[in-house]
C-alpha cells in the first residue's frame, strides 16, 4: 500500500509518521510512504498530524485494490501556548426512538442523553471555554451501540464549533447487546465488536500533536478483553519511537490505565485521561497525572454532579480546571457553585441560625464533619490536582487549628481515634494525622493507586481501623499503621465503585458493596474470617432467592431487634444481625440511594436519593409514611440521574426531630410523623450528613463552607408537637 502526504500548497511533507494501526513508518522527502497490507489489523490507515496543523482527511479506510493512491493534505491548523483543550467523558448518547423503544430500565438509571443535550453544551461553549481549541472525549460515545445512536452522534458532532476526537467506551462496542464477561485481567465488563464502532467513526487508535503535545489515543475495552492489546501495545511503542525519547505526550484511555498498558510503554506519559468508572479521581502515580473524569450530562456512580475539565498545556506541564455542568440557571439562594465538590469557592450564609462559618481550602462532596474533644475534622478534595485536604476547627469558635494538605483528595469522613485522626486519600493511601497538629504520624501506601478507588470510609474500633473495600479490606493498627488482618478474595474481579464503611457490632463486621459480592459479609473482627456463610443458606430465604440485593451505603444496627439494615439499591433490607438471614425486603424509587438509614423511636427512617424520605415499619418494612421533599437543586448529584433534586443526604435525629440537608441549600426539619415544621436556608448545596456538637449542628457545604448552626433555630418546635397533628400527614 502507497500514498502520499503533502501541504496544502501541493508541497511534500516529509517525516510525517503513517500507520496501518500495527506497523508505522515515516514519509520521505518526497511526501511518499509504502505500508505493508495487514488483512488483521489493517482497517486504516492513519498519519499523525504534526505541531500547527490538521489534515483533511486523516484517516482512510483500506481498499482491497493494492493501486490505490492514500493521499493526504496537511492543514495549518493555530495552536498558540498556553493550549486549552476540553476533557469529556461517558457522553452515552442515544435517541427518542431507542428509549421509546423501552431500551431503558428507569427504577436503575434514566435515559442516555439525548442529541439536544450535547449539542446544547456545543452550542455553549464561546460562554463555557472561549478559550478551548478542541475536545477530546474518551469513550462511551453512544450508550447502546446501535446504528443510530452513531448516526446521531455524528450529526451532533458536527454542530461542535471546534475540532472534537474521540475513542470508543465499552458501550461502543455493544452492537445493541448487553452480554458480560470476565476479562484477561479478571476485570467485570461488557463483551464486544468494534466493527460497527469503525464503520461510523473510523481508528480505533490514533495519535496527533497539538502546541508541542504528543496525544495517543487507545481502544481500553478492545484492550483489555484481548482482542488487540498486543497489536495497540505494539502500536503505541512504534508510535512513541518517532518521538525523541522522554517527549511529553498524553494518553487517552476510557478506563483509568492499568499496569497492562501502562508497562508497555516505554516511557511515561505526563498525564493519562479516562472516564468509564462515572466518578472524578485526580492522582499522581510515579510523576504521571492520572484524571479520571465524571459525566458531563449525568450524575456520577460516586454522586459527583456533572462535569467537564479545562485541560491547559503550557509547553512543559498541564493543569485543570474542572467546572460543574448544568444547562438550568442556578438558583437565586446559592452562592458560586460552579466548582462545587471539585474544588472551593466559599460564600457566606446570613442565616440567623449560623453561629460561625469557616472556609475549607478544599472542597466538600458527601463527607460530613467529625467531632471529637471540642475539634471539628473535616475531609476534602481539590480535583484540579491531585491533592486535598483534612482540616481541624474549633467547635466553639470555627477557628482554623491546623491543616493538612494530603496527596490526594479525601473524599470521605476522617475517623478521630483518640491521638490521631484517620483519612483515607482516594488513591487508597491511609494516613494517620496527630489530632493537635495535623503532622502524619504514619502512612500505608495504597497496594494498588492506579486501580483504587477509595470512596468508603474508614472506621475504628478499639484501637483497630477497619477500611477497604472487596479487594482490599484490613484491619490496621491505629497505633503504628500495621496491617492485622488483610482480605482480597471478597469478589471475584475488581472493578468496584463502594461506599460502605464498615459497620461494628461486637465481633462483628458486617459491610455490603455494589456490584459484588451480592451478599453482604458477616466477618469476625480479630481475624477476617467469615462468619457468614450466606451461600449456604437456604434458597426460601428471600434474600438469598431473589439475589437483588445490591449495597449502595453503610449499614445501621438497630440494638433492641439486633437487626442490620442495608442501604440498598431500590431497597432496605433487614438482616439478622447473628446469622445475616433477610427478615425483610423494602423497595423504594430511589435506585442509588447511598444513605444510612436511621434508627428512631418511631421506625426506620430511610432516604430516597430524589425523592424525599420514608419512614419504614421495623418489624415489616411496611411504609409508615412517606414525605416527597421539591426544591430547587442546582444540579444533578444522583447516579445516572439527570434531574436536579435537593435530597442525598440521610437526615440526623435530634431530640424528637429529623434535620435534613439539602442541594438547595436548605435544612429542613420534621417531626417523627413526616411534617415539616421549620426550613433554614443557607448559601451552600449540602450532599453530606450533619453532625452534632453539643448544642451545635455542623454542616459541610460541596463549595468548602463549614457552618456551625443553632440547634434552638433549626428545630425550634417542642417536642411532642407532632403528636396532634396526624391528620395532615399525606401519602401515609
Amino acid at each position: 500500500m502507497h500514498g502520499i502526504v503533502i501541504h496544502s500548497d501541493g508541497q511534500p511533507a516529509a517525516g510525517i509518521a503513517v500507520s496501518t494501526g500495527a506497523i508505522v513508518t515515516t514519509t520521505g522527502v518526497d511526501g511518499r510512504f509504502t505500508l505493508p497490507r495487514q488483512d488483521e489489523w489493517g482497517n486504516f490507515i492513519t498519519i499523525s498530524r504534526p505541531r500547527g496543523y490538521t489534515a483533511a482527511p486523516w484517516w482512510l479506510p483500506v481498499t482491497a485494490d493494492d493501486t490505490t493512491e492514500y493521499r493526504f493534505v496537511l492543514l495549518t491548523e493555530e495552536q498558540p501556548l498556553p493550549y486549552e483543550f476540553l476533557h469529556v467523558t461517558d457522553t452515552h448518547t442515544t435517541t427518542q426512538a431507542v428509549v421509546d423503544a423501552g431500551w431503558y430500565d428507569t427504577a436503575l438509571y434514566s435515559e442516555g442523553s439525548l442529541p439536544a443535550q450535547i449539542t446544547g453544551f456545543f452550542d455553549r461553549l464561546h460562554e463555557l471555554a472561549p478559550d478551548a481549541r478542541r475536545i477530546m472525549i474518551t469513550g462511551d460515545l453512544v450508550d447502546h451501540g446501535f446504528a443510530e445512536e452513531f448516526e446521531a452522534y455524528i450529526a451532533t458532532l458536527a454542530t461542535s464549533p471546534i475540532p472534537v476526537d474521540v475513542i470508543p467506551g465499552n458501550h461502543d462496542h455493544m452492537n445493541g447487546t448487553h452480554q458480560s464477561i470476565i476479562s484477561r485481567n479478571n476485570y467485570f465488563t461488557h463483551d464486544g465488536d468494534p466493527t460497527l464502532y469503525e464503520a461510523y467513526l473510523g481508528p480505533r487508535w490514533y495519535s496527533f500533536d497539538v502546541a508541542g503535545l504528543h496525544v495517543v489515543a487507545m481502544d481500553w475495552h478492545s484492550h483489555e478483553i484481548g482482542i488487540d492489546h498486543a497489536t495497540q501495545n505494539a502500536w503505541v511503542r512504534a508510535d512513541l519511537a518517532q518521538l525523541d525519547p522522554g517527549a511529553p505526550y498524553i494518553l487517552l484511555f476510557h478506563d483509568q490505565p492499568s499496569g497492562s498498558i501502562v508497562d508497555e510503554l516505554p516511557w511515561q506519559p505526563v498525564a493519562a485521561f479516562s472516564g468509564h468508572w462515572h466518578t472524578s479521581r485526580v492522582v499522581d502515580v510515579n510523576g504521571t497525572l492520572h484524571v479520571n473524569s465524571p459525566p458531563t450530562f449525568f450524575g456520577g456512580l460516586d454522586y459527583s454532579p456533572p462535569a467537564f475539565r479545562h485541560v491547559t498545556w503550557d509547553g512543559s506541564s498541564i493543569t485543570l480546571r474542572t467546572e460543574t455542568y448544568s444547562d438550568r440557571q442556578s438558583p437565586a439562594q446559592l452562592g458560586d457553585v460552579g466548582t462545587s465538590t471539585y474544588a472551593p469557592t466559599p460564600v457566606s450564609s446570613t442565616s440567623d441560625a449560623v453561629l460561625w462559618q469557616a472556609s475549607m481550602a478544599s472542597a466538600g462532596h458527601r463527607q460530613s464533619a467529625a467531632v471529637e474533644n471540642g475539634v471539628v475534622f473535616v475531609g476534602g478534595q481539590v480535583e484540579d490536582r491531585p491533592a486535598g485536604t483534612v482540616e481541624a476547627f474549633d467547635v466553639a469558635t470555627g477557628r482554623l487549628l491546623w491543616r493538612s494538605v494530603t496527596r490526594s483528595a479525601v473524599k470521605t469522613t476522617p475517623a478521630p481515634a483518640g491521638d490521631v485522626v484517620i483519612a483515607v486519600e482516594v488513591s487508597g493511601d491511609l494516613i494517620a494525622l496527630d489530632s493537635a497538629t495535623g503532622e502524619t504520624s504514619w502512612r500505608q501506601a495504597s497496594r494498588d493507586p492506579l486501580r483504587r478507588f477509595a470512596w468508603g470510609a474508614p472506621t475504628v474500633s478499639d484501637g483497630i481501623i477497619y477500611v477497604g473495600d472487596q479487594s482490599d479490606l484490613r484491619a490496621i493498627d491505629v497505633q503504628t499503621g500495621q496491617t492485622l488482618w488483610h482480605r482480597t478474595d471478597l469478589s471475584p474481579h475488581h472493578n468496584l465503585v463502594n461506599h460502605a464503611a464498615p459497620l461494628i457490632v461486637g465481633d462483628l463486621l458486617i459491610m455490603g458493596f455494589w456490584p459484588t459480592p451480592t451478599d453482604p459479609i458477616g466477618l469476625d473482627i480479630r481475624t477476617g474470617k467469615s462468619v457468614w456463610e450466606r451461600s449456604d443458606l437456604d434458597t426460601t430465604d428471600t434474600f438469598e432467592a431473589l439475589k437483588k440485593l445490591l449495597i449502595i451505603g453503610t449499614a445501621a444496627y438497630d440494638s433492641d431487634r439486633d437487626t442490620i439494615l442495608m442501604p440498598a439499591h431500590g431497597q432496605t433490607s433487614a438482616l439478622d444481625r447473628a446469622t445475616g438471614r433477610n427478615r425483610w425486603t423494602a423497595d423504594h424509587d430511589g435506585g442509588f440511594s447511598p444513605a444510612t438509614p436511621l434508627v428512631t423511636p418511631a421506625g426506620y427512617l430511610v432516604t430516597v436519593t430524589g425523592h424525599g424520605i420514608r419512614m419504614l415499619d421495623p418489624d415489616t418494612g411496611a411504609t409508615i409514611w412517606d414525605t416527597p421533599v421539591t426544591g430547587d437543586a442546582p444540579f444533578p448529584m444522583g447516579s445516572y440521574k439527570k434531574a436536579a433534586h435537593p435530597v442525598i443526604a440521610p437526615p440526623i435525629l435530634v431530640e424528637d426531630h429529623l434535620l435534613l440537608p439539602g442541594l438547595d441549600g436548605t435544612i429542613r426539619s420534621y417531626t417523627l410523623d413526616g411534617i415539616e415544621r421549620e426550613r433554614t436556608q443557607l448559601a451552600s448545596p449540602i450532599a453530606a450528613a450533619l453532625t452534632r456538637a453539643g448544642d451545635k449542628i455542623i454542616a459541610v457545604g460541596t463549595d468548602g463552607v463549614v457552618l456551625a448552626l443553632d440547634i434552638a433555630r433549626l428545630a425550634p418546635a417542642a417536642k411532642g408537637a407532632q403528636s396532634d397533628l396526624q391528620s395532615d400527614v399525606g401519602n401515609r
